[in-house]
């Protein structure tokens, strides 16, 4: 029988707006945004996410950088244009209609938009995040005095800065959290892969059409080498022919939008089933990475593990009802 209060009381008792990184003003995007804009906005302000608020200034869902691969890909393969000036391309009335913040949010259909009531606790938080398979939750205000509107976005609670939070404490996770990933029960899911000599729209494509955010690059051996994810695009903000630029090899993308050799593998978006829990999120963390795929002997990915599959191990692990914690 595990021992899960001390966690359980600092999920518990901390309020989910005092959660690092605090935001001073909220970054939002117009429903009537066009595609240019809502990428400009994500990238120059380096966030994967941002609310999409209406003619009101009421939210309406939110936009992510799946939801801008997912578009992309549809523009592709509606035309045989490219190397054209990406901006000038997007806005060519002709060619979209619909490009517009209203038609891209949660296009990738991952962006459900749930959100917390400030002053909810961060267990409130992860456990929205686990039943609904969210990546990110929206923190609202509930106040209707003096005439103003209610329900204003006042933050964006992420996976990443959760698993950065319980990295800082990662010692209230106790002698459950030195487990290995094979004794907490992990289940490693199927790994997308592409090899590098393809190109990087077909990698965003893989991504469109399986609704991820990133996939394992492979080489010819089958052997991990890198990932590949959808917010290496905002990489791409000052190229001005970034059409050109995704019909590059992944390896020579990765190499350009990240400027270091794709072969110069990064130790951490590895792991094995028998790394301890604790070190695999505290890898993580510092490594700032989203997913790590699990390899075998010869680094061959069998499986991958996601912030999500964490908090929601976490979040099970909590919710048993042989686990010590007082009400």
């Amino acid at each position: 029988m595990e021992n899960m209060e001390p966690l359980f009381k600092l999920l518990s008792d901390f309020n989910v707006e005092d959660l690092p990184p605090k935001s001073e003003k909220m970054i939002t995007i117009r429903n009537s945004d066009t595609l240019p804009k809502v990428f400009e906005t994500l990238s120059i302000n380096n966030i994967l996410s941002a609310p999409v608020m209406n003619e009101n200034n009421r939210p309406i869902g939110l936009v992510d950088f799946v939801d801008i691969v997912c578009c992309v890909v549809q523009i592709i393969k509606h035309t045989d244009l490219m190397g054209n000036d990406y901006y000038s391309f997007l806005e060519r009335d002709d060619l979209f209609t619909h490009t517009y913040a209203s038609y891209i949010t949660d296009l990738s259909e991952r962006n459900q938009y749930i959100p917390v009531v400030k002053g909810a606790s961060l267990l409130e938080a992860i456990t929205v995040m686990a039943k609904n398979q969210v990546n990110r939750v929206p923190i609202v205000t509930n106040d209707f005095s003096n005439g103003e509107q209610g329900n204003q976005v006042v933050n964006l609670v992420t996976q990443s800065a959760i698993l950065n939070f319980l990295a800082k404490h990662i010692d209230k996770l106790g002698e459950w959290g030195t487990k290995s990933l094979l004794d907490l029960g992990f289940h490693e899911k199927p790994v997308i892969s592409i090899n590098f000599h393809k190109t990087a729209i077909e990698a965003f494509e893989l991504m469109a059409e399986h609704r991820v955010n990133g996939i394992a690059v492979v080489d010819d051996k089958g052997v991990i080498i890198a990932n590949i994810s959808a917010r290496d695009l905002k990489e791409l903000l000052n190229e001005t022919r970034i059409f050109e630029n995704l019909y590059l090899t992944v390896g020579e993308f990765i190499s350009r939008v990240r400027q270091q050799d794709y072969k110069a593998v990064h130790p951490s978006i590895s792991c094995n089933m028998n790394d301890s829990l604790d070190k695999l999120m505290t890898r993580m963390c510092a490594a700032k990475i989203h997913r790590v795929y699990v390899v075998d002997q010869d680094r061959k990915p069998v499986g991958v593990i996601s912030l999500h599959d964490i908090l929601e191990k976490i979040l099970e692990q909590l919710t048993l009802p042989d686990v010590q914690i007082r009400s």
